[in-house]
């Protein structure tokens, strides 16, 4: 999940983003305090298969949040499937569908002033500020099938493909002069023809043909889901439940302090969802997804993680009404660039 605001730091990528067990407003997804992808990198220690010295203190790359009093939850669900549950603040977040909507419009709108400043051979793919490897929701912990991961290793998340999709491909793109990129991002105030810049640049600039700038988002609700997933993250029942998995992974051979650091071992952090799993990796899924299920770890973090939310809501719920008609007005202009381009 990420939020609306910016675009470079979801070109870390998702897979680097669950490490760090937050994102965004969290950090962002990097370049704007909203988002919510990456703001550190995780170290991952090496798999031991025989016995271990004591546990070492090893970082998870999670931020700190200010202490908060935990909120009350009832009963805790058992979770054994996939199935996404729905959380308190889905009403107000707007689809990956729409995002990449806006996100293409921005690079379709700083194509058309590039080429009003002259620069022709510019097109909404030489420069793009997204990448599509990021447009995938995702959580800290989901639900991992213990005989799926025992047969095919950790599962792979493919981007939607009903997801929009430029018309300019990534491998189109050409290398830019060092003109274009003085007029695309703004450190030159005029072009050497004497054509004036906008502010900020062509990439400011497609922005504001979707975004008008007197009207501030009141609230970003993905990155209110991001606060959430940091909050539960830290709650002292994820943490307890976090023990138990660790003490039923030791078992297995496996000493590491967080699930979502054993699942991104560079051993197979970057295996492609075409590629198949190795046999180690599937006796680490099947360990890990194993001890996950008989410790209801998931079960009790998104039950935590509701709790946050729902707090979040009700504190947050005049902003969140106010900000859904901008960020709809928002995707209806993205719409129209698009529509006015083709």
């Amino acid at each position: 999940m990420r939020s609306i605001y910016g675009t470079n730091a979801r070109k870390a990528g998702p897979l680097l983003a669950m490490a760090l067990l937050a994102c965004g407003a969290l950090a962002g997804c990097g370049d704007d305090p909203a988002r919510e992808d990456i703001s550190a990198a995780v170290a991952v220690p090496a798999i031991s298969t025989t016995p271990a010295p004591p546990l070492p203190r090893i970082s998870s790359g999670a931020p700190t949040a200010p202490k908060v009093e935990e909120p009350p939850v009832g009963s805790i669900p058992q979770v054994s499937s996939s199935e996404r549950i729905p959380m308190p603040l889905d009403p107000y977040i707007i689809s990956m569908k729409d995002l990449r909507t806006i996100d293409i419009a921005q690079d379709v709108g700083a194509a058309l002033c590039m080429k009003s400043l002259g620069f022709t051979e510019w097109t909404a793919g030489t420069v793009r500020t997204w990448d599509p490897e990021n447009d995938k929701e995702y959580d800290f912990l989901e639900y991992i099938d213990p005989v799926s991961a025992a047969q095919s290793g950790y599962p792979r998340t493919q981007p939607d493909p009903k997801l929009p999709s430029p018309k300019t491909p990534a491998d189109d793109r050409r290398r830019p002069t060092g003109e274009e990129m003085a007029a695309f991002n703004g450190s030159a105030s005029q072009t050497s023809t004497g054509r004036a810049i906008p502010e900020g640049g062509c990439a400011k600039e497609g922005a504001r043909g979707i975004r008008d700038e007197a009207i501030e988002l009141p609230v970003d609700a993905r990155a209110l889901a991001v606060n959430s997933r940091i909050s539960a993250r830290q709650d002292s029942r994820v943490k307890a439940a976090l023990a138990a998995w660790r003490s039923c992974v030791e078992k297995s051979g496996l000493r590491y302090p967080d699930p979502v650091v054993l699942r991104l071992n560079p051993e197979w952090a970057s295996r492609k969802a075409d590629t198949p799993a190795g046999a180690e990796e599937k006796r680490v899924a099947g360990a890990d997804a194993t001890c996950q299920r008989e410790v209801n770890l998931v079960g009790v973090y998104k039950t935590v993680r509701v709790a946050y939310e729902e707090r979040l809501v009700t504190a947050e719920l005049e902003k969140l009404t106010a900000a859904r008609p901008i960020l709809e007005a928002w995707v209806k202009n993205a719409e129209a660039v698009i529509a006015g381009a083709g």
